[in-house]
């Protein structure tokens, strides 16, 4: 399991999901990201640091948006 850094760029709350742009990453966003429903939405705001768990198999894709941590 992986857990990458990253800033939240977009929060889609009808949806549930995120944009993330990967830390070290200046241009690469992650579109379509899952969301913990255990992170209030009024949280989620854009610019916040948060966790993207990646899992077992490792692939960004397939990440997770775990936690908010600044």
């Amino acid at each position: 399991m992986a857990v990458l850094r990253g800033r939240l760029v977009r929060f889609d709350g009808a949806a549930w999901r995120a944009v993330v742009r990967l830390d070290g990453s200046a241009s690469m966003e992650l579109a379509g990201v899952a969301v913990s429903r255990a992170i209030p939405p009024a949280e989620l705001l854009a610019g916040r640091a948060v966790l993207v768990d990646t899992g077992e198999d490792g692939d960004p894709a397939e990440g997770v948006l775990t936690a908010v941590t600044a």
